[in-house]
């Protein structure tokens, strides 16, 4: 590697020694730790990610400044220059989220306050063994004191955490293995036993983007041409809930068609339907 491009490229603090006729670092360098380009471009995304909080719920201004400095500001645009936006990213507070990670880290049990789906309030002891985050929002898979079974809690209705010095003995953490299975038949269209085999059409940018997106090898992808020279896609798929890829379908809008099977193609079209039936009982816009 050359002292030119250390120096203008990396950002090395070297300068030229007439004395000792020799480069020296003038001052203690260790980016050479991740000195390659691709590694370079890399902590450039990171440090990127790291400044969206919904992205990383615990966030640390000394691991960014850490980051900020492995990169010369040549990369460091990067950084500069990327951002992440997801719609439907919840945020949850820092403090939940750090006592969450401290329980994770010393396997420890959690009292808390949970405000449920109904919104009912509930005081019960966790031990908590794994953080998931499905569709932009946090989830805590951990052992209940109530039922001694795995249960999945929504981390932003956890109202407060604080550590339990003398849990109930019997409040012990799930193998990996519980844990996973847990997870498979908890999460995803994907997930678990499938209760059927869902074929979609995608035409438009829908079509584009279901082609360029990664799938279970599960999935047949089959692209055909309509006759005014469009990209049409039928995309085949194990599903492990018809409520989740319907909405997936609904999303796309005009551009997806379910075609089977027969059960979620009737699900699909009532559901169309009655967004139909908004329209014509409210014709004009409403105004609030």
């Amino acid at each position: 590697m050359g002292i030119e491009y250390m120096r203008d490229r990396l950002g090395a603090p070297i300068q030229w020694e007439a004395r000792l006729r020799r480069y020296s670092y003038c001052e203690p360098w260790e980016s050479l730790a991740a000195a390659d380009e691709k590694s370079l471009f890399a902590i450039s995304f990171l440090t990127s990610i790291l400044s969206e909080y919904a992205y990383v719920p615990v966030l640390s201004n000394d691991l960014i400044a850490f980051l900020e400095g492995k990169i010369s500001s040549r990369y460091a645009r990067i950084a500069d220059r990327v951002s992440y936006e997801l719609p439907d990213v919840e945020r949850i507070g820092d403090a939940i989220a750090y006592t969450l990670c401290q329980a994770l880290v010393d396997q420890a049990a959690l009292q808390i306050d949970y405000l449920d789906s109904k919104g009912e309030k509930s005081s019960r002891v966790i031990l908590p063994a794994h953080l998931i985050n499905y569709g932009g929002k946090w989830y805590c898979i951990a052992r209940d004191s109530l039922s001694l079974e795995l249960r999945t809690f929504a981390v932003s209705r956890i109202e407060t955490a604080k550590e339990v010095l003398s849990p109930r003995p019997e409040l012990v953490l799930p193998t990996k293995e519980e844990i996973e299975t847990h997870l498979s038949f908890s999460y995803g269209i994907f997930k678990g036993e499938p209760i059927g085999r869902a074929t979609l059409r995608f035409t438009g940018g829908a079509a584009r983007a279901v082609r360029n997106q990664e799938w279970p090898r599960e999935q047949r992808i089959q692209e055909t041409w309509a006759p005014d020279g469009s990209l049409v896609v039928d995309l085949s798929l194990p599903v492990h809930d018809w409520t989740e890829i319907l909405g997936r379908a609904l999303r796309c809008g005009a551009n997806c068609e379910v075609l089977a099977p027969n059960e979620f193609r009737k699900r699909w079209i009532s559901e169309v339907r009655r967004m139909a039936e908004l329209t014509q009982n409210n014709p004009t816009k409403v105004t609030y």
